[in-house]
């Protein structure tokens, strides 16, 4: 699976939750999310748990750069059934003692969907607030494509080049 990624400061939230609900045209889907960051040679790896104790283990990679970025990345989703959750913690525990621990980051995620692109604006603890773009591509869909889409709902959203950001929350997190 792949996408096109922006992710960038946010200094009006208010405003840009604004914007975003207009140009999605409803309300956000408030989704908290709570992420474990494992160590690993190549690229990224997290469990990723939900206030509905389902959970989801998110490989990806991507270059740490400003601007529209290629994502590759792959899920393993489990739900919240009680069993399901179990086995999440289960592999959440043995990821930690087998690699070691990186980081965790604690959000609370405001989803919007415009078009095929999530847009999400986030609370993050410790950091602030941000706002992150997903443009999901179509397998038939060209990397430009998808840079054209982000870069279009950057400037509608009024995020400036001087407000993005090139690495992930936990990097961030690392200089904190």
């Amino acid at each position: 699976m792949r996408n096109v990624e922006i992710k960038a400061k946010v200094h009006d939230y208010d405003k840009i939750c604004s914007i975003a609900k207009d140009l999605s045209g409803g309300t956000p889907t408030l989704i908290k999310q709570d992420d474990t960051f494992y160590k690993v040679n190549d690229g990224r790896l997290k469990m990723r748990f939900y206030a509905d104790s389902a959970a989801t283990l998110v490989r990806y990679s991507r270059d740490d750069q400003d601007g529209p970025k290629l994502c590759n990345y792959e899920l393993l989703e489990f739900s919240k059934d009680t069993t399901e959750s179990q086995k999440a913690r289960l592999l959440d525990n043995m990821l930690k003692k087998c690699l070691g621990v990186r980081g965790r980051v604690v959000k609370e995620r405001k989803l919007y969907m415009v078009g095929q692109t999530r847009v999400h604006i986030d609370t993050v603890e410790d950091l602030g607030h941000f706002m992150e773009l997903e443009v999901v591509l179509r397998p038939d869909q060209t990397l430009e494509e998808g840079q054209a889409i982000a870069k279009d709902l950057q400037t509608k959203l009024g995020v400036h080049d001087e407000d993005l950001i090139k690495g992930a929350y936990v990097d961030l997190l690392d200089k904190v």
